[in-house]
């Protein structure tokens, strides 16, 4: 209900739910950046964590955000997919460590932060906004590229500024500014 110009989101899902319900013309979503996954650590590394097998671990605490979360969905597909390059049982053994699902991003490298947890699954760009924390890559070939639309609202009263805000947000300088936050820009 809250008036807005312009919707973006984390996945393509809400997106396409907008398109179909007509709040956004079919035509104007346009895909601004990309992001993929990292296991992120408190700075200490108390558990020592070194390589993606080490989160499979017995006693570990690990916390993701929940699956109906983007970042959580993603992150349940990435571990799916390490099953094939770090033994099967790797995601079940990961999952036993599972201390809490959280509500969002945010909350999960919260908790890493404050030591709360060994270890949690985040978008590369909340790595980079969390400088002091400790991070394993996780290979292109098991990561999952989250894809962000964004679209003017069918309803803005803005709509011209609202496509200025779009053209801005995918112009080389804006590219640029979510490149320097850990996003990976259009091409």
């Amino acid at each position: 209900g809250a008036s807005a110009d312009v919707f973006a989101s984390a996945n393509t899902a809400e997106m396409d739910a907008l398109v179909a319900g007509k709040l956004v013309l079919s035509d104007t979503p346009r895909i601004f950046l990309t992001n993929q996954l990292v296991v992120v650590m408190p700075a200490k590394n108390s558990a020592n964590l070194k390589t993606l097998a080490d989160l499979s671990k017995p006693g570990l605490k690990i916390v993701l955000a929940a699956k109906e979360v983007p970042v959580g969905n993603y992150a349940a597909q990435s571990l799916a997919k390490l099953d094939a390059s770090l033994g099967a049982g790797f995601r079940d053994k990961v999952l036993a460590n599972v201390v809490s699902y959280e509500n969002d991003v945010k909350q999960v490298v919260a908790k890493v932060q404050l030591g709360e947890a060994d270890a949690g699954i985040v978008y590369t760009s909340d790595a980079v906004a969390a400088p002091e924390l400790k991070k394993i890559e996780i290979p292109a070939d098991s990561n999952v590229i989250a894809r962000y639309p964004l679209a003017p609202l069918a309803q803005s009263g803005r709509s011209e500024l609202a496509r200025s805000f779009i053209a801005a947000v995918l112009s080389p300088n804006g590219q640029e500014v979510l490149r320097r936050w850990g996003f990976s820009p259009v091409r």
